[in-house]
């Protein structure tokens, strides 16, 4: 196609050479590759952009690596908070001496060590009320009441209608449809072709009146029963048989001299919870004993070791990773030719080194260990035992391996002897607070504070600081620095986007000018050489 015919295409006439600023001509006349030609030139001028583009690539890296890193802080934190509070360290447990007699749980904090029961009389609960009533004139469930049999009656306060065509089977159903309301509950006894009313627990009376027929063919009457009393016609020929309901009978316990009350076979009382399983006659006593919940205490502080060793380790291998400088983020063209197995080892590579040396990540793990390894000092002298001021005193030390970059050792035995006999000397160890008065301070910014506070606070506050610091870095907020940094490339790229179209449009611009040029040498030859008779 000449490009008199393109031209003629695009303008609507054949007048003129003149070719639209959008039209890509590629060597018609030249017989150029000029698409080629184009896109090898754009690539040298798109080397800063793309540049721009894997810095970009390889901040969002960076923003995801710290976000990991500040969840392994905030992992770190959950697992030793408690170890900055007191109940963490009044944790107890309790035995009873005969178990087959007497069991017990916590329910609170016990204000004793000791608890004696001398004496036990069982709460014996009691039955719910039940009346049967016979009748030998219905043999099934299914035959009806029959003609003229129909009538009513009252069950506590709810009337029920029961028609001729109503059987034994439909009658209860009447019945058990209203038990939310009246507390009682309908069954039948084929062997005994009686219908058996049962209150649903023994506080429930039960009461049957206003029978419209008193001589009705399932032989109710009327009455009354509950724990303590029963006016049901038992034994006439009513046919009322099997009336019974027995009356609960309150229990007592002396429990260090106290005598209480019993409701039920079970008492909460001063933070315990007692069940007692039999009666026990004055003077034969069970004993409850309560002690430091030794077990406990330990997995707490065992549970927070394993975690801090976890975590400095993860930690001190994202320092000292290595870095593949040759192993840059990879474009977009650069994917399209390679495998995913190629591409996921290429940007594992890529990836590796982002937060070598960190500032933030090597300050938090050198200001932990100071944490954990700095004496506990106290204002008020009496107040810590200078024989339990670090943790090394209670069996927690760092290793002697330089390598291990100050993990921490247990001497289980020495560890759970501090927590058997001077637990309150660990408590304050790791849960002494000293207050500055000033709500700003904390044992990771005040000096005094940190000095005279306990190694479960200076943790706390330490992670908190350094777990800002990382979120003012690279948290979701636009303020913070790597947003910012995101921010910027963003404008940068799309700056360059436009720079480059205008610069690629330049290029076929100038392209085509010289395909029409020589497009137009090419025809005055033609008409040269025709007018020659060539």
């Amino acid at each position: 196609m000449s490009l008199k015919m393109i031209d003629t295409i695009n303008n609507g006439s054949g007048d003129g050479w003149m070719i639209t600023n959008n039209l890509r001509v590629s060597g018609l006349a030249s017989g150029i590759d000029t698409e080629t030609m184009v896109k090898k030139l754009m690539d040298a001028e798109k080397a800063q952009l793309n540049k721009i583009l894997q810095n970009k690539t390889k901040t969002e890296w960076k923003v995801d690596a710290y976000r990991d890193v500040n969840t392994k802080f905030l992992d770190l934190r959950t697992s030793m908070e408690s170890l900055r509070l007191e109940s963490t360290f009044t944790k107890s447990k309790l035995t009873s001496s005969d178990s087959s007699k007497v069991d017990v749980t916590l329910s609170g904090i016990p204000s004793r060590s000791e608890y004696i029961i001398s004496s036990v009389k069982t709460y014996q609960p009691g039955t719910p009320s039940s009346v049967k009533f016979a009748s030998t004139s219905l043999s099934s469930e299914t035959t009806e009441l029959g003609t003229g049999n129909g009538f009513q009656f009252t069950l506590n306060g709810e009337t029920i209608s029961l028609t001729a065509q109503d059987t034994i089977r439909s009658s209860i159903t009447k019945i058990n449809e209203l038990a939310a309301k009246t507390g009682v509950t309908a069954s039948y006894s084929s062997g005994d072709q009686a219908i058996v009313f049962t209150s649903k627990d023994p506080a429930t009376s039960m009461t049957i009146s206003n029978l419209s027929n008193s001589n009705n063919v399932l032989n109710l009457a009327a009455g009354s029963i509950s724990e303590t009393q029963n006016d049901f016609p038992a034994g006439n020929t009513s046919g009322a048989t099997g009336v019974s309901a027995i009356q609960a009978v309150g229990g007592q316990v002396t429990i260090n001299g106290t005598t209480l009350t019993l409701k039920n076979n079970e008492l909460t009382y001063d933070g315990v919870t007692f069940t007692f399983k039999n009666d026990m006659p004055a003077g034969s006593n069970v004993t409850i004993t309560k002690k430091t919940d030794v077990d406990a205490i330990y997995d707490t502080i065992k549970g927070f070791v394993d975690k801090y060793n976890d975590t400095i380790k993860a930690l001190h291998d994202k320092v000292e990773e290595k870095k593949y400088k040759d192993y840059a983020p990879l474009l977009d063209d650069q994917k399209t030719n390679m495998k995913d197995k190629e591409i996921e080892l290429w940007e594992e590579k890529a990836k590796s080194g982002l937060l070598q040396d960190d500032q933030i990540i090597s300050s938090a793990l050198d200001k932990l260990r100071t944490a954990l390894y700095s004496n506990v000092s106290d204002v008020d002298s009496t107040k810590m035992n200078k024989q339990f001021d670090s943790l090394a005193d209670i069996g927690i030390t760092t290793s002697s391996n330089y390598k291990d970059n100050g993990k921490l050792e247990i001497d289980e035995t020495k560890l759970r002897e501090a927590l058997e006999n001077h637990i309150n000397d660990v408590s304050l160890l790791f849960s002494k607070k000293y207050d500055t008065k000033s709500s700003l301070n904390n044992t990771a910014n005040n000096k005094d504070e940190f000095a005279n506070s306990g190694a479960g606070w200076r943790l706390y506050d330490q992670i908190n600081e350094t777990m800002k610091k990382i979120t003012k870095t690279a948290g979701t907020s636009s303020d913070s620095y790597l947003s910012k940094a995101l921010s910027q490339f963003d404008t940068q790229i799309d700056s360059w986007e436009k720079r480059l179209q205008t610069k690629e449009d330049y290029y076929w611009k100038q392209f085509n000018a010289m395909e029409q040029a020589i497009q137009k040498s090419n025809s005055q030859s033609s008409w040269l050489t025709q007018q020659m008779g060539g």
